[in-house]
């Protein structure tokens, strides 16, 4: 046999050699694969998660209800200097309030009523009246339902179920244009109550609230506006 011939065929036996490795690495590779595919997988589902987890936890970094200057505005309580009463300002008495207590129950009540609830059961556990605004209107803290035994006192109630429903489908901006219209007021809203059955009422004005819309009622005509917070408290 010529030299030629034997490298040619030692050529081709090195050439063989290596399909055949080629083809045992390949089926052991992908044996490992399908060995290991449940905990690649479950490894996928945990770093997707992990990623969906940091996505929710930024998207819930939101502006809080209310701004810190609304805060202080709820929180001065007025003062008597040199004989002089001086009155809160109107925001800090008059502007509707909505919490949360433990029965998953929701309170509506004015800021002088919400300072006595804090005088009464809460001076202690807080440093100041504006920390406590700030703990239940902005941060969701969830005050006891024991202290509203009541059954008339402070008015409560629970959502309702259609419009917490309609809410969840609408999105706010067209839950808003269904119960508010334009007033005779310029660039003033009022609540549309043709569109409101018994019972809905609170649950309307609950999701204004949390979308920064608070209500001012007219008790002479009989009307609500609606007023932008920002607005409310200028």
């Amino acid at each position: 046999m010529s030299k030629l011939s034997k490298v040619l065929l030692n050529a081709q036996n090195i050439i063989f050699r290596i399909k055949l490795q080629y083809i045992f690495w390949k089926k052991r590779c992908i044996f490992l694969l399908d060995l290991f595919k449940p905990q690649i997988s479950f490894m996928k589902r945990i770093i997707t998660l992990s990623l969906l987890f940091c996505l929710l936890i930024s998207c819930e970094r939101k502006e809080p209800n209310f701004s810190e200057e609304m805060i202080e505005m709820l929180a001065d309580r007025g003062e008597i200097k040199d004989g002089v009463v001086i009155l809160p300002p109107i925001p800090a008495s008059f502007t509707d309030l909505y919490f949360r207590i433990t029965n998953n129950e929701i309170v509506l009540i004015n800021g002088n009523e919400l300072y006595f609830f804090y005088k009464k059961y809460y001076s202690t556990e807080f440093k100041s009246y504006k920390d406590f605004l700030n703990a239940v209107l902005n941060d969701e803290f969830i005050m006891d339902k024991e202290l509203f035994k009541h059954p008339k006192y402070p008015k409560r109630f629970k959502l309702n179920a259609e419009i917490k429903k309609e809410y969840s489908n609408l999105g706010f901006n067209e839950f808003l244009k269904k119960y508010a219209k334009p007033s005779l007021r310029k660039k003033e809203l009022i609540l549309n109550k043709s569109n409101l059955k018994e019972g809905q009422y609170l649950s309307v004005t609950y999701f204004l609230y949390i979308n920064k819309y608070d209500i001012s009622s007219d008790c002479h005509l009989g009307i609500d506006y609606i007023r932008k917070r920002e607005d409310s408290f200028k």
